[in-house]
């Protein structure tokens, strides 16, 4: 056997004290990286930091979650390319963005899907909603949750109370073919306006409307534009927590455990910020006195019905998860 000299020994004696600390420094902490597209002040920023706080805790302060706001790490079209090859760990994204990556989900884009906004919430945060989240895997995605949905109805300039009313409005829509094919079955002209140039499209007369959420009218004030909103309730727009898969499972199983455990109370958290906010908006579109139509949907609703063969043909196993839905709201 080879003897040790004793200055080594000695030098190691010392070292290893002080190595120690270094790899636990260098070990303490996990950062992950959370981005979103919506504001400080949005319903995205309330349930990430929450869910950065719960994680925290779980963790000892292992694992940090940084949330970022207003795109600072891309748009939600650069967040999936980013989750899906790993350069990012965590993101709120919308389901028409990811419907180019995952066709299926195009079901979710069919006109009047849900009978109301509180049912769609249901149904989405149960196991219709567990089921559609595994849908994300095989394309690199771990689906968390399901987050809120933006109910999504007609500001105007141009009112109408019925379909005849309405046929030959330009209106900027959600470029997913599920938006696009249900307006142009209704006799609305789709017209693609980047949504950072609709306040000025709006205010301008190159569109006559959109289709958006009550809050956000208010967040991003187009309510000093527009001076009607038709309550179609055309769309039930889910949004969603995904992770990368591969930063996901590179983590420790104990930190998954943590992340997993975390995120049901951050998203009720989230959910109750944005219930209160949409009720808030509503209040305040009446207050700037906006006019609020209520039309007879049936009408709209039969003669978007025919897009449904349109939008299903460009999803794979869309007949088969539309029939599931409505399975499920049978149930609900």
């Amino acid at each position: 056997m080879t003897a040790i000299p004793r200055r080594t020994l000695a030098l190691g004696a010392i070292a290893a004290p002080l190595a120690t600390p270094f790899v636990a420094r260098a070990q303490a902490v996990t950062e992950l990286r959370l981005g979103h597209v919506l504001s400080e002040q949005s319903s995205y920023h309330v349930a990430g930091t929450k869910l950065s706080e719960l994680v925290d805790q779980r963790t000892n302060g292992r694992v940090k979650i940084v949330v970022f706001a207003n795109s600072a790490l891309g748009g939600e079209l650069r967040l999936i390319q980013s989750a899906r090859t790993g350069a990012i760990d965590l993101m709120f994204n919308s389901q028409p963005s990811l419907e180019n990556t995952i066709r299926d989900l195009g079901v979710l884009s069919l006109p009047w899907l849900f009978d109301n906004y509180e049912q769609a919430n249901r149904l989405m945060q149960g196991p219709m909603g567990q089921r559609l989240l595994t849908l994300l895997e095989p394309v690199g995605m771990v689906g968390l949750s399901w987050f809120n949905l933006f109910e999504r109805s007609v500001l105007t300039n141009r009112p109408f109370t019925n379909l005849a009313e309405a046929r030959g409005l330009k209106i900027r829509v959600i470029q997913s073919p599920g938006y696009v094919e249900t307006y142009r079955a209704i006799g609305m002209q789709p017209t693609p306006t980047a949504y950072a140039e609709l306040f000025l499209a709006l205010q301008n007369g190159v569109v006559d409307a959109a289709e958006l959420a009550p809050d956000q009218m208010i967040a991003d004030r187009f309510v000093e534009v527009i001076r009607h909103y038709v309550l179609t309730k055309t769309h039930q727009l889910p949004s969603v927590l995904i992770a990368s898969r591969s930063r996901f499972n590179a983590l420790p199983a104990d930190v998954q455990a943590a992340i997993r455990a975390s995120v049901p109370a951050a998203i009720t958290e989230g959910l109750a910020y944005y219930n209160r906010f949409r009720e808030e908006s509503f209040v305040e579109v009446r207050r700037r006195g906006i006019n609020i139509i209520e039309p007879d949907l049936a009408p709209f609703k039969a003669a978007a019905r025919p897009a449904y063969d349109t939008i299903l043909a460009n999803a794979p196993n869309g007949r088969a998860l539309l029939a599931e839905i409505e399975a499920a709201k049978a149930r609900a």
